[in-house]
């Protein structure tokens, strides 16, 4: 698993093509304001041999971030390019969805981006280096 998360003030994304065939073409636009941690996730094959350990890890890793960063919004958003090797779609969109449910009965607001699309984004990131982290197991 890769996280790259950032401590976003304002985050705008729009859908702008599908890149998954078996997906509904959406055209989505959404504005998130108040501050949230922006979570672009690469789930890896090996991620799959221990899934409840995969989404603990990612869990501690994000409730730490957000805490840090004073946030009860996470956006979690499927980025397949921060590693060489990736886990199968379905796999990965089953653990994000684990992970924001999980997020949500602990008090989190959880935003997802439009599966299987490209987006177009536009974002404030604050300066700190907390506001920047990559984690890695």
């Amino acid at each position: 698993m890769k996280l790259l998360m950032l401590h976003v003030r304002e985050f705008w994304l729009q859908s702008y093509e599908r890149n998954l065939e078996t997906e509904p073409q959406q055209q989505v636009e959404k504005s998130i304001d108040g501050g949230a941690v922006l979570a672009w996730v690469h789930v890896e094959p090996h991620d799959l041999e221990d899934e409840v350990n995969t989404i603990r890890k990612t869990l501690k890793n994000l409730k730490w971030h957000a805490r840090k960063v004073e946030v009860d919004q996470i956006i979690l958003h499927s980025f397949a390019h921060l590693a060489a090797e990736t886990a199968e779609p379905e796999a990965s969109r089953r653990i994000l969805e684990s992970v924001g449910e999980r997020l949500e009965k602990v008090g989190y607001i959880v935003h997802h981006t439009p599966w299987g699309h490209f987006n177009e984004f536009r974002m404030h990131v604050e300066g700190p280096g907390i506001a920047k982290v990559f984690q890695e197991f």
